[in-house]
């Protein structure tokens, strides 16, 4: 597992968080989203991390920006 720190929290359902904490639990958790810019980017940034010419932090911000065009980013 590629993990990153601190977990990203989101929306996973009505009423429901989940905390993701790494580059496999985000491409999971990306599956239902809407395909909009920031998300195929995200996919792209999470597939360079494991080619190694991305990080893990690249992933996490990514996956946050993601998040927050989705509408599943909890703030705080």
């Amino acid at each position: 597992m590629l993990w990153f720190s601190p977990a990203v929290t989101i929306k996973a359902a009505p009423g429901r968080m989940r905390d993701v904490n790494s580059v496999e639990g985000a491409l999971e958790a990306m599956r239902g989203w809407p395909v909009r810019p920031k998300l195929r980017a995200a996919y792209v940034i999470c597939a360079e991390v494991f080619d190694g010419t991305k990080t893990v932090d690249d992933a996490r911000k990514a996956f946050v920006s993601a998040a927050k065009e989705a509408g599943a980013y909890r703030d705080g």
